[in-house]
């Protein structure tokens, strides 16, 4: 079945959780985009910080554009599934309350989908910004180009440890529909469990050059509330979806050995807290039933893991702090 193409719908969900410093200027650019025929559906997830008033204002402002939900606090997740719930859109656009895109993404997006199936997805590049989306960090990654299928793209994450934000996509709500909503029970990497499930789905991604998603480097509160130990848990849960869904699509020794990648990542970014989750880890590596060695991290770590092993290079950069 071939998509609309005269001018679908697009439903922009913005989950807000305490973002009064960030959402007027994420809402701007929801409200820039050239591509007229939009919805912005946001959520308030139960915000105390004065998001919600803010949200109201915009909604009394354009009351034909943006539609607002005000829920109590469950997680983002939750708060994701209730806009995708509510949204009429054939395209669903997906965009955390700090982050910004360019006002050219969907429509660049569009032009890119019109005729094709839902099945396909479109995605463009990311950057990094603090404050001034004039001045950005770009991202080194192979990532930035078409794959003949999501699967191709999903491997590639896995295997040189890169990644897309979410926003960056454009996805069919059949797609969406087929693969099922957002996780509620995990705290973090909600998105990456999801997009795995949808990128398995996909037959195709295709890369649109000029369209940019603008990702708010996170402040320390948000970069300690990821490293809990709430969160490294819903992490490898995430991790463990990974491994359930893509060994149904295909279970060969390059998916066991990109899935062995994903779990050294993980013991990586953990060590040396939380013990217990880092042997469970290994167990889990272990039972992929891969012998031979994979390399993560840094040049100068990779160099030293083939030199001393992984673990001990585990601790030698805990103890040189590189």
């Amino acid at each position: 079945m071939m998509v609309n193409t005269s001018n679908p719908l697009v439903s922009i969900v913005i989950p807000v959780f305490n973002k009064a410093s960030y959402i007027r200027e994420t809402l701007e650019s929801a409200l820039e985009q050239t591509y007229l025929n939009t919805e912005i559906v946001v959520i308030n997830d139960g915000s105390t910080d004065g998001s919600l008033e803010i949200l109201k204002d915009f909604e009394k402002k354009y009351p034909n554009k943006i539609f607002l939900i005000d829920s109590s606090n469950r997680g983002v997740s939750a708060a994701t599934n209730l806009g995708i719930k509510a949204s009429k859109g054939e395209y669903l656009q997906f965009l955390d309350a700090d982050d910004l895109i360019s006002n050219d993404k969907i429509a660049s997006q569009m032009k890119l989908l019109s005729g094709k199936t839902p099945e396909v997805l479109a995605s463009c590049e990311w950057v990094n910004f603090t404050d001034n989306k004039d001045h950005v960090g770009r991202v080194p990654y192979g990532v930035f180009q078409d794959f003949d299928s999501g699967f191709d793209l999903l491997l590639r994450f896995w295997e040189n440890q890169e990644m897309h934000q979410p926003a960056v996509y454009l996805t069919h709500r059949d797609l969406v529909l087929k693969v099922g909503l957002w996780d509620e029970s995990l705290a973090i990497n909600q998105d990456g469990e999801f997009f795995c499930r949808v990128l398995l789905a996909a037959k195709e991604v295709l890369y649109e050059p000029d369209g940019k998603v603008f990702y708010r480097k996170p402040n320390e509160n948000n970069v300690s509330q990821q490293k809990s130990e709430k969160a490294m848990i819903s992490q490898l849960k995430s991790i463990k979806s990974y491994e359930r869904h893509v060994l149904k699509v295909e279970d060969s020794q390059r998916v066991r050995i990109a899935l062995k990648k994903v779990y050294q990542k993980y013991i990586y970014d953990v060590y040396p807290e939380y013990s217990h989750l880092i042997r469970e880890a290994e167990k889990l590596q272990l039972n992929l039933g891969i012998s031979e060695d994979v390399y993560i991290g840094g040049p100068k770590f990779q160099l030293i893991s083939k030199i001393l092993g992984f673990k001990k290079a585990l601790r030698i950069k805990k103890t040189l702090n590189f």
